[in-house]
């Protein structure tokens, strides 16, 4: 399998979910993390993406300069992770999908139930997927718990 460039909104440095979805995403290798607005303070986010790797104009201020940036690259983000706070993901979610990004928003997806049937809407009119992440797989101790009741230590 190719694979599959990835881009995260939010998650910075000293946030308690960018570490636990830039773990997650790493636990299979079928994701390349290749651009990234990690900060709300632009500067920060910048300096933070390339010290996880990644080169400096794929290294966004903001969301905003985020989807201008990755919209029309030949080499453009697959899937885009909405980790920011809650009140922002609606907003961010429906600005990717319309764009033709297949995204991952962090919980909750909105505010409120409106919002998330818009979301809904707009995936299926731009025939993208929305998800939410339940990224419980990606733990290290709920592996280690698959692993222990498969040896049969457990259940």
């Amino acid at each position: 399998m190719t694979k599959l460039n990835w881009g995260m909104i939010g998650g910075g440095k000293g946030s308690q979910i960018g570490p636990a979805h830039r773990l997650g995403a790493s636990v299979d290798g079928d994701y390349s993390f290749v651009a990234g607005a990690l900060d709300h303070d632009p500067e920060k986010g910048r300096a933070y993406a390339q010290e996880l790797g990644i080169s400096a104009d794929r290294a966004y201020g903001d969301w905003r300069e985020m989807l201008e940036g990755e919209r029309n690259r030949a080499d453009r983000v697959d899937l885009v992770t909405v980790a920011t706070p809650n009140a922002t993901h609606y907003e961010i979610t429906k600005a990717f999908l319309e764009a033709g990004f297949h995204v991952l928003c962090e919980k909750p997806m909105t505010m409120t139930v409106e919002e998330g049937e818009e979301i809904v809407a707009v995936a299926k009119k731009f025939g993208k997927i929305c998800a939410v992440n339940y990224g419980y797989s990606g733990y290290s101790l709920v592996r280690h718990m698959r692993a222990m009741i498969a040896r049969g230590d457990l259940g």
